[in-house]
């Protein structure tokens, strides 16, 4: 099941207004920064490098993960505020297996959506 274009970020401005100001959560395997979004719904961009490995199949078992964990805590409920969000994996995250991927994956959704919450309350509907 692939991802809905309007949760994808992308382009070059969305990325970099992410980076500019992001709330960060970041362990041993991955890398999240969220911002709070102006577009109606959550959307998740990735960059996912060869040097995290050099064997595609990795790489793209990675991106499968990150964009399921991103569907089932963004998507299932539309009661958060809408998210930019930007993963970034890091080498260790190869050697995980799927499971372990989603914990990690969990773990740092609660911790953006915690402190975006707590950074800008007046904005949360």
């Amino acid at each position: 099941m692939t991802l809905p274009r309007r949760s994808r970020l992308s382009g070059k401005t969305a990325f970099s207004r992410v980076f500019e100001q992001a709330s960060v959560s970041s362990d041993a395997s991955f890398r999240v920064l969220g911002r709070l979004s102006d577009m109606p719904g959550s959307r998740l961009g990735m960059a996912v490098s060869r040097q995290v490995d050099k064997r595609a199949v990795q790489r793209n078992r990675l991106k499968r993960v990150i964009r399921e964990s991103f569907r089932k805590h963004y998507l299932s409920t539309q009661t958060r505020a809408p998210l930019d969000l930007v993963v970034l994996p890091r080498k260790p995250a190869v050697a995980l297996d799927n499971k372990t991927l989603f914990e990690h994956l969990s773990r740092h959704w609660r911790r953006i959506d915690d402190r975006i919450a707590s950074t800008s309350p007046t904005q949360q509907a």
